[in-house]
């Protein structure tokens, strides 16, 4: 991605490739002449001496990113509402077919949340798309296996029926948020679990791949929240995040993408 300029990035589930053991070929050649063991020592000393200077470059930086974005989360979690609220919210576990390949499969998660007590879960369609196998994990620690699911991928949307009964769940709000809303994103980034960003709805735009109007907020999103839930003050679903938006013009701008809650009930017709 080209941070130099507007940069779109819809794919905020986190991933990682994983090679099927059909995928390799195996290749007996002839093995190469060793090289002096005083050249090999030289040559593993020069990439620890790489390894570790990228280290020290990149890790604090990371570190003091994730620093802060749990300790604002932990204020926000003092909110008694806004616990009830986390614990509708899920990490959805995907292992997944890579595009256009028949035998490579890859691990990725992502965010989803319940809305309603038996089992209904929605997220993005690009977390569980190529899904082979699925499991939904609650904050108290229950895992669940997704049943049957349908998926909007112009909207980007996925409902996920894991049947059941007494789950937690999260009402939906009756209309969109407006401009200057305050709003809190509840999701799973970063490799971290449930964790709370706050904002405000900064405007409305169209993109060309989707049918709706789509809102950025000013609430800072991760690879992982992709399907994180968007509350309003009400404490009901108002949007889905699934993407944010950069620009560096010599001050980098991140903003938060989400598409609003009407989209969610034109899905499981609401």
């Amino acid at each position: 991605m080209n941070r130099n300029n507007d940069a779109w990035d819809d794919s905020l589930e986190n991933t990682s490739s994983q090679v099927d053991d059909d995928t390799v070929e195996e290749e007996f050649d002839e093995f190469p002449r060793k090289k002096p063991v005083i050249l090999r020592i030289l040559a593993l000393f020069i990439l620890i001496t790489f390894v570790g200077f990228i280290t020290a470059s990149f890790l604090p930086a990371f570190t003091s990113n994730i620093g802060n974005v749990v300790k604002q989360s932990l204020e926000l979690e003092k909110d008694i509402d806004m616990q009830r609220l986390q614990r509708a919210v899920v990490k959805i576990n995907v292992l997944a077919r890579e595009d256009d390949a028949a035998f490579t499969v890859k691990q990725k998660s992502g965010t989803g949340f319940n809305i309603d007590s038996a089992g209904i879960i929605v997220t993005n369609y690009h977390v569980i798309k190529g899904v082979k196998n699925m499991t939904i994990k609650f904050p108290n620690g229950k895992v669940c296996k997704a049943l049957n699911w349908s998926v909007s991928p112009e909207f980007d949307l996925a409902i996920i029926d894991i049947k059941g009964n007494g789950f937690p769940s999260v009402p939906l709000a009756g209309k969109s948020p407006a401009a200057g809303d305050k709003v809190r994103i509840v999701g799973n980034p970063l490799g971290l679990n449930n964790i709370i960003a706050e904002g405000e709805v900064k405007n409305y735009f169209k993109l060309k791949e989707k049918p709706v109007k789509i809102f950025s907020t000013d609430a800072h999103v991760y690879p992982g929240n992709s399907g994180s839930p968007v509350f309003n003050s009400a404490g009901r679903v108002t949007g889905v995040v699934f993407g944010r938006y950069e620009r560096d013009n010599g001050n980098k701008e991140i903003r938060g993408l989400a598409l609003p809650v009407g989209a969610v009930k034109k899905l499981n017709d609401f």
